[in-house]
């Protein structure tokens, strides 16, 4: 299954080599990096699903948080709910390319309603460096396949101190490949270069091609925490692991006896997936999530 990978809202964080200036990107369409696929009867797989937008062929990841609801990010959550799948299986691709109904019926879903935090407001993004209100709940119909059920949240969120190693999961990209090339031989470069198949210096001088693939896998790393704000945890992705496209909307977890409590969603991270990433910190949002459950579910 063919897919673009888009790079939206570009915000000055870090800096990412070899674009001059810096920017984070959303990590819509966005796999792991440096990471190892996920069993199908893995613990960590009961509880993440992907999210196929069939309107604009892109894909997110996501967390069971009941028998019927999703929590995403809210930039995975712009099109209407009919044009939204909800997909089990650890490989998005071969999920929706099974050809018998009865077995496609079992394994995927339609959204059928949406609701975002009322913080999240796209046209602001570019002054806000943080505290986006990235997260979303997504509602379908229907019972959860076998093995697959809700995973738990976090309730305190004293854990995530700097160093302290957190695991990572999503769909995204899991390959970037970058070649030299010529502005000039590059039709509509402003274009090539605002949905990152392309990334420059501010003279145009010196390019690169961007090649992203690897996506609709579900692969799983850690990383170490960064630094908190109050409704977001940055972590350090300097090392070669840890989120990029396609990854957007998946979980960021922290293991307690043997246990797994989320605490985050992979909100957005560095232009080339290497340096940080952002998430959107959920026990700040425990309490709308589960008012917001609540309502979903009358």
């Amino acid at each position: 299954m063919s897919r673009s990978v888009l790079v939206l809202g570009l915000i000055a964080l870090v800096s990412c080599t070899p674009k001059s200036q810096p920017g984070v990107e959303l990590k819509k369409d966005a796999a792991i990096m440096g990471g190892s696929m996920v069993a199908e009867n893995a613990a960590i797989a009961s509880g993440i699903v992907g999210i196929y937008d069939t309107q604009d062929n892109s894909i997110c990841t996501g967390s069971l948080i009941s028998e019927n609801l999703v929590l995403t990010a809210a930039h995975c959550a712009t099109s209407k709910p009919s044009k939204l799948k909800i997909v089990f299986g650890v490989d998005i691709d071969a999920t929706m390319s099974i050809r018998e109904p009865d077995v496609q019926q079992e394994l995927t879903r339609t959204v059928s309603a949406i609701q975002v935090h009322s913080s999240y407001k796209p046209e602001e993004q570019e002054e806000k460096e943080t505290d986006w209100g990235d997260i979303a709940i997504l509602k379908f119909p229907g019972k959860l396949p076998a093995g697959y059920k809700p995973v738990a949240l976090l309730q305190d969120d004293s854990i995530l101190k700097k160093g302290f190693v957190v695991t990572l999961a999503g769909y995204g990209v899991s390959h970037i490949d970058l070649e030299p090339i010529d502005a000039r031989k590059v039709r509509d470069i402003e274009e090539a270069i605002e949905y990152g198949e392309v990334i420059c210096d501010d003279n145009l001088k010196n390019c690169l091609k961007v090649d992203m693939s690897g996506d609709g896998e579900l692969r799983q790393t850690t990383a170490p925490v960064s630094f908190l704000t109050e409704t977001e945890v940055f972590l350090d992705e300097s090392k070669g692991r840890g989120t990029c496209s396609g990854d957007s909307g998946g979980p960021a977890y922290v293991q307690k006896n043997g246990q797994y409590f989320l605490f985050g969603i992979t909100s957005r991270g560095s232009q080339l997936c290497d340096s940080v990433g952002v998430y959107t910190n959920t026990v700040y949002y425990n309490n709308w999530i589960r008012e917001t459950a609540l309502k979903l579910s009358k």
